[in-house]
């Protein structure tokens, strides 16, 4: 096992190298990983904003019901006296909506003629008209429902009163969202869909630097000459080459999930942690048969550094790892396709996506790794091709 000896020595060599990566990518992936899983929740709240009721038609059961249902919506300031203390509300902000409630209102709205309508200014790219219009509509909806049901005029004021408080109560019903027993939001693992994705611009970046370097030096000229005087065979040479990068992928490979594990918390007693986990596994060695095709194109000591970098960035990039996926352009994402990043960064946002575990649903998961498998397969053809013109070549 001599060539396998000399393999890990050559790695031992170029640990501090490695370890820049590593550390790069621990840097990266923790400082992102927060900053991105604190940003999502899995409550929801409205937003509320400051809105200014102007009420013309008096303290009545209607428009007293339809303020305070907007009041719970939204923050109310006072009203403006004049139009231009409107206008400069909207100017400055200080309300992004404003509802006008005109005077003999209720009456109308009461006796089913609708002549009068409420009037609604919103702020220049405000999005906010569209929640309050919703929730006026909403009551006045709801109010004209009663109203037409129950037959009830517009001097009746008790059941007029009694019609608001009727609206008010139905409005505060709210639906309760409980998990079922076993589910799990997907926010509750998005730390570990992070540390995933970026994990692939490490595993590349190693892969690279780590094969690249060995490659070059089993490929000098003069070495290659002192093997094939030896006694060992080119097989097996070959054979313990091909065990040191295999046991090479795999203790990058166990480090990186052991390194997930310890700092995202995450159990494997999740199925979608073993998916992402296997996902990785077949992403590792993709990176490991592009690793073994860049050792024979690579020339020259230092340039694997380069061309780490640009391989392992430039994918990243394009493929969702450091821009997110839904930010990207169609010709961007068409471009990426041809790179196994693209798919493997889809497979986990799809695995993280994951509400059952059918074939229907890990059907477009399992079609990523194999396409992932498929360029493994490619790359290690290709340097097979480049390995055998490269014997034939005059010693």
């Amino acid at each position: 096992m001599n060539v396998f000896k000399a393999y890990f020595k050559i790695i031992y060599r170029n640990l501090p190298t490695l370890f820049i990566y590593i550390g790069i990518f621990f840097v990266f992936a923790i400082l992102l990983t927060m900053s991105n899983s604190n940003s999502s929740s899995t409550a929801f709240s409205e937003n509320k904003e400051n809105i200014m009721i102007i009420n013309e038609d008096g303290d009545t059961p209607l428009t007293k019901g339809l303020i305070e249902y907007l009041s719970e919506k939204s923050n109310l300031i006072p009203a403006a006296k004049t139009e231009e203390g409107i206008q400069d509300a909207l100017f400055f902000e200080d309300a992004t909506y404003i509802v006008k409630i005109p005077k003999g209102f209720t009456a109308d709205f009461i006796g089913g003629t609708h002549a009068l309508t409420i009037g609604k200014m919103t702020a220049a790219n405000s999005t906010s008209g569209v929640q309050m219009d919703m929730a006026i509509e909403k009551y006045l909806s709801l109010f004209r429902i009663y109203v037409e049901s129950s037959g009830i005029g517009k001097d009746d004021s008790a059941a007029i009163t009694d019609t608001a408080s009727k609206v008010r109560t139905d409005l505060r019903n709210e639906t309760q969202v409980k998990w079922a027993d076993g589910a799990v939001p997907v926010d509750s693992i998005s730390k570990t869909t992070f540390f995933f994705i970026y994990m692939s611009y490490t595993i590349v970046s190693i892969m690279i630097l780590s094969v690249s370097t060995i490659m070059q030096v089993f490929n000098k000229r003069d070495l290659k000459n002192r093997m094939r005087c030896s006694p060992e065979k080119a097989s097996r040479i070959n054979l313990e080459l091909f065990l040191g990068n295999v046991c090479l992928a795999v203790l990058i490979w166990l480090f990186l999930i052991i390194a997930c594990l310890i700092l995202t918390g995450s159990s494997l007693m999740n199925p979608k942690v073993l998916l992402m986990i296997g996902n990785a596994c077949v992403f590792t060695f993709t990176a490991l048969s592009l690793s073994f095709l860049l050792g024979y194109l690579i020339r020259g000591p230092g340039a694997q550094h380069s061309v780490a970098n640009v391989v392992a960035l430039g994918s990243s990039f394009i493929s969702g790892v450091f821009v997110p996926q839904e930010l990207l352009g169609a010709t961007v994402k068409y471009v990426a396709s041809f790179t196994p990043t693209y798919w493997y960064v889809t497979a986990i946002r799809d695995i993280s996506e994951l509400s059952a575990y059918t074939f229907a649903d890990l059907k477009g998961i399992y079609a990523g790794m194999l396409i992932q498998i498929g360029f493994a397969a490619a790359f290690l053809v290709l340097a097979l091709l480049l390995g055998r013109q490269k014997k034939r070549q005059t010693v």
